[in-house]
């Protein structure tokens, strides 16, 4: 049985009823290029690519059916098949038989090739892999001038003068190595003149992939090539910026070009008038620009097309003008009702010169009666509209430019001359550094000359220590807008330094900054002489303010001690002498005697630290035990002032180099100034923390508090929050500016904050260091009774 399916002219395909193929015949095998093994026993799904329904239809009904098949050969070759399907017993088992014959695709014939490639305008060709020519269509036969018969079985150079057939030769073999197609503009010579064609050449491959022909399109490109050649020729020349400031008729230029264009595209189309319109929107109308041949007798006489605007870009979106059509075709109401009312005329082509949605005019062609156009060229007068519509626009801004141009000249004489007189020094610098433009000012001014000025860097002249000054201005400018001021040193030519005072605004379009500055190198002298003047004076007031509360500070004790004295010898001489009364007058001028010893060591501590000559002490020591005893020497002091005294610390140890002596006049120090101002039942707090690098002690008191502005003077030398040396409190006010030069020899430091009527926080710190030796220190700091003293001295001007 399956030799007779062979032997069948249709395809034959056995398969199960799970779809599984049981039988090809060789005519489908060898269609598909499978053998029988490839196949059998597979789903039909692997050569049939029809859908799943399909498919699934063949297999569940068991009617018969006859479906359109679509068969995949082994290269992926799609066979389209009409089929006849059925159900039946095959060798004792129920089998579907599917009997297809191939669609014939090919409905047309060579003749009908031949027939399509002879009625169009391109030429068309075939020739084999040596350039011989198997065929030719009938637009080629006329640009060769040769019939079919004499064209096929010869070469180009039959035909062809030789540079171009050689030419021709080359583009054929390099489309046959490269296996792709390829576009070639090719000159050629027809009847003396030499015209170009766009050539569309492909290679054509045998199965076994060898070459077999190359075929080819023509297409004559030689009006858009020589429009084109002419638009770039002249473009240059129209928008160059040496015609601007020529005092030339808006469209002197245009016209020469516009007209050779007009000549080139009608001679290039065949057509018997042209005409070019530009749109002027304030005479709301067409304004006949270019008139050739036809079109003169047309538009004799005529200076304005009136039409509405409006109603113009509608029609343009309906396409309605647009296009080469039969003269009774186009509206009576468009550019060209004049050409309609030719008598003669038969076409004509209307085409809008536009660029992107603004209408700037109108290209109109016509044909007499007998000349039909031999092809529609609508995309390619598009083409032209476009290119046209770039000239008149550049024309249009070039005259625009050509008068802004001129007015940017008159304002830059006006500003030169301004320049020239301004006092001030002007400048223009680009923002690479250099100068553009400079007054002559500065030429005045710093006596450069002004090549000198225009290629250097401004940096050359720029006072060394004022240049990061200018950078950081330049860097930090909010926006293009802000002008930002400095005051900036200049080197003149004689190696001396003005003060400028500086205003610049970057331009960010144009890259630049425009300056101006002034010479205030008199009223810097000035302002410096004044500076100087202020600081002597204030330090003469800090001296009389000093010595002023010096005399005080030593005069009331003095005073206080000789009052004392006086008191006691009096006594003496009346016999009026009792133990309490001796005791309590030896107390005071203790007391005194104390207040005397402060100040005078103070004033030779500072002295000292002054020169030079104050050296710490430091050893290794527990800084909380130090800080600790402290504060506990001095509960005598606070318990009699009725005020709380805290203690506190994070930590029960730490061992830190310093000087034991000094931080005792520190904490010491503090502390007095808190008991002075820290009225009854108020707290004091000491409190030790540390991190890493630093042991931290806050004192911190609930007192009257210092004024916010007078935070920042605490610490100078006689400085005092009460500048009225109020004498509640006493102090020579250099005390803490002592404690602030004792904590930086240790390399520390000391803040305060405070508020007013809420008391005040000092908080100073020590860097946690340990000294590599143990250093032996005689000091009487772990004397009980030297610590009573020095508390007898540091706290001796309070008063209970």
């Amino acid at each position: 049985m399956e030799f007779i399916f062979n032997k069948f002219d249709e395809y034959v395909v056995i398969l199960d009823i799970q779809g599984k193929i049981i039988f090809c015949n060789d005519k489908l095998l060898n269609r598909l290029g499978y053998i029988n093994k490839e196949i059998t026993g597979f789903y039909i799904s692997k050569i049939m690519i029809n859908s799943d329904s399909t498919i699934n239809d063949i297999l569940s009904k068991e009617l018969d059916l006859e479906e359109k098949l679509s068969f995949e050969s082994k290269t992926n070759e799609i066979v389209y098949a009409d089929s006849k399907i059925c159900t039946t017993d095959f060798k004792g088992k129920k089998v579907i038989f599917i009997i297809s014959k191939e669609i014939d695709q090919k409905k047309y014939t060579m003749e009908h090739l031949e027939m399509v490639l002879d009625n169009i305008e391109h030429c068309a060709f075939i020739k084999d892999t040596q350039g011989k020519y198997l065929y030719a269509n009938k637009a080629y036969t006329k640009i060769t001038g040769c019939d079919r018969n004499e064209i096929i079985g010869s070469y180009d150079i039959n035909h062809w003068e030789k540079r171009l057939s050689d030419g021709y030769a080359r583009t054929d073999k390099e489309v046959l190595e490269c296996k792709k197609a390829k576009l070639f503009n090719e000159l050629t010579n027809v009847n003396g003149d030499d015209l170009w064609y766009e050539s569309y050449k492909a290679p054509i491959y045998n199965k076994d992939g060898t070459p077999k022909c190359v075929v080819g399109m023509v297409r004559n490109i030689n009006l858009e090539k020589t429009v084109k050649e002419e638009l770039y020729k002249n473009y240059n020349q129209i928008t160059s910026l040496s015609n601007l400031n020529e005092n030339k008729e808006q469209f002197t230029d245009m016209y020469k070009l516009l007209n050779n264009i007009g000549h080139k595209v009608l001679n290039g189309l065949g057509a018997d008038g042209l005409s070019i319109l530009i749109y002027d929107k304030e005479k709301n109308g067409f304004v006949p620009y270019i008139k050739l041949k036809e079109s003169v007798k047309s538009l004799e006489k005529i200076d304005i097309i009136p039409f509405d605007y409006k109603l113009m870009k509608e029609s343009i979106n309906k396409k309605e003008w647009e296009g080469l059509k039969r003269k009774d075709d186009h509206l009576k109401y468009s550019p060209v009702k004049d050409m309609i009312k030719l008598e003669d005329v038969e076409y004509i082509g209307s085409y809008y010169i536009k660029l992107r949605n603004e209408i700037l005019g109108n290209i109109s062609i016509s044909y007499k009666k007998g000349n039909m156009p031999q092809s529609n060229r609508d995309d390619f007068m598009k083409s032209i509209c476009n290119k046209i519509a770039m000239i008149i626009k550049n024309c249009r801004l070039s005259e625009e430019v050509r008068i802004e141009n001129s007015k940017r000249m008159t304002t830059e004489k006006e500003l030169e001359l301004y320049l020239n007189v301004a006092v001030d020094l002007i400048a223009v610098i680009g923002n690479d550094g250099y100068f553009k433009k400079v007054s002559s000012s500065w030429i005045d001014v710093l006596g450069w000359s002004e090549e000198e000025l225009l290629t250097s860097h401004y940096r050359k002249f720029i006072h060394p220590d004022d240049y990061e000054i200018v950078m950081k201005a330049k860097a930090n400018r909010k926006n293009a807008d802000e002008i930002f001021r400095l005051d900036v040193r200049y080197m003149c030519k004689d190696g001396s330094y003005v003060w400028l005072d500086w205003s610049s605004k970057y331009i960010e379009k144009e890259d630049l900054f425009i300056s101006t500055a002034r010479d205030i190198t008199q009223q810097k002298i000035i302002e410096e002489q004044k500076r100087k003047l202020e600081e002597t004076v204030q330090l003469e007031s800090i001296k009389n303010e000093f010595f002023a509360n010096i005399s005080h500070e030593f005069k009331t004790p003095l005073n206080i001690i000789l009052g004392t004295m006086q008191l006691t010898k009096r006594n003496i001489e009346k016999n009026r002498v009792n133990i309490d009364s001796l005791s309590k007058h030896t107390n005071i001028i203790k007391q005194n005697s104390y207040r005397l010893l402060r100040l005078v060591n103070n004033l030779i501590d500072i002295s000292r630290i002054d020169i030079g000559f104050y050296n710490l002490q430091k050893s290794n020591q527990n800084i909380i035990n130090v800080i600790e005893e402290i504060t506990l020497s001095v509960a005598y002091y606070v318990e009699n002032k009725k005020i709380n005294l805290i203690f506190d610390t994070d930590i029960e140890e730490l061992i830190v180099s310093c000087d034991p002596d000094k931080i005792e006049r520190v904490l010491l120090n503090l502390l007095s100034n808190a008991i002075k101002y820290t009225p009854e039942y108020g707290t004091i707090n000491v409190n030790i923390s540390h991190d890493k690098e630093n042991v931290i002690v806050s004192v911190k008191d609930t007192g009257t508090g210092i004024p916010k502005e007078k935070i920042d003077i605490i610490f100078d030398r006689f400085g005092q929050a009460n500048s009225m040396l109020c004498r509640r409190c006493e102090g020579s006010g250099i005390g803490l500016s002592l404690v602030k030069s004792i904590l930086e020899m240790h390399g520390g430091n000391i803040q305060a904050s405070s508020e007013l009527g809420n008391g005040s926080e000092f908080v100073f710190n020590i860097p946690i260091k340990v000294l590599d030796e143990e250093v032996t220190v005689n000091s009487d700091y772990d004397n009980k009774e030297y610590l009573i003293e020095k508390c007898h001295i540091e706290f001796s001007d309070i008063y209970s």
